[in-house]
């Protein structure tokens, strides 16, 4: 489990949102958007301050994916807005 999820953060830049009660944040670049280290993801999902976000196609989610991430298949899909707000998420796809 933590070779999958240390090989998934790190293939593609780990996005990391935090959720605010009124909305989210846009960032204008890329470069803007908040990261976090491995370890900090790890221990943010132990203790439940942390969402994994699986962003690649629904077949590629059910062959393999870190247990306990939503799969999520883009900007457009609506459920976005069950995430939990208040934690971060982490979205990663490879």
């Amino acid at each position: 489990m933590k070779l999958i999820l240390a090989i998934c953060i790190i293939s593609l830049s780990t996005l990391v949102a935090f959720s605010e009660s009124d909305g989210y944040k846009k960032f204008s670049t890329d470069a803007e958007v908040p990261r976090m280290t491995i370890e900090e993801a790890m221990k943010g999902f132990d203790d439940g301050t942390v969402v994994f976000v699986d962003a690649r196609a629904a077949d590629a989610y059910r062959q393999d994916r870190i247990k306990g991430a939503v799969q999520i298949e883009g900007a457009k899909d609506d459920r976005f807005d069950a995430l939990p707000k208040g934690k971060k998420i982490v979205v990663y796809c490879s």
